[in-house]
């Protein structure tokens, strides 16, 4: 009994350590989650890499990603730096086509703490058209990762293959 006690105790603290802070919310509600665990060429295991210069460059990062309980929702949430030097907090809305293995673009938002979301337009459209369908892959294992593609045989600075993911670890914390 005591050793239950504690291991419930462990288990609060530990959820409530990892402070989920998310800005938007999907209507269906949310059920999954991951924190973005890095870049990596196309295959989960290796090495992560660095973003892509195309992101890097707008100071882009991703944050979090959300899904539905049936994985037909998702939602990916970014932050960058907006033309006043606001932070921007982006939210990109997905639908999932089962039959391409792609999330499909419905709608973005962004927020700023200052109410300054037009410094942040330039940037937002660029990802509305860099993730408007992205590839998706979960991994194998327990599915503890799903990768999405946001660079597709494109030549680029961190993969020699051309094609750049976006690494969710639903078990990683910070």
């Amino acid at each position: 009994m005591k050793t239950l006690a504690i291991l419930t105790l462990f288990a609060s603290t530990t959820l409530m350590a990892q402070s989920w802070t998310e800005t938007f919310k999907l209507p269906e509600g949310m059920t999954h989650r991951a924190r973005t665990a890095g870049y990596d060429c196309g295959t989960f295991g290796s090495k992560y890499v660095s973003a892509p210069e195309t992101f890097k460059s707008r100071g882009i990062e991703f944050k979090q990603l959300a899904a539905d309980k049936e994985l037909n929702k998702f939602l990916f949430e970014a932050v960058y730096p907006g033309a006043e030097g606001q932070e921007c907090i982006y939210g990109i809305f997905l639908d999932r086509n089962r039959a391409t293995k792609t999330l499909d673009f419905t709608h973005s938002l962004v927020k700023t703490t200052e109410g300054l979301e037009e410094g942040c337009k330039n940037t937002q459209d660029f990802l509305d058209t860099e993730l408007a369908s992205v590839a998706y892959e979960p991994s194998k294992r327990g599915i503890r990762y799903i990768a999405v593609q946001i660079v597709k045989d494109t030549p680029n600075d961190v993969c020699e293959s051309g094609n750049v993911r976006v690494v969710f670890d639903r078990r990683y914390t910070e």
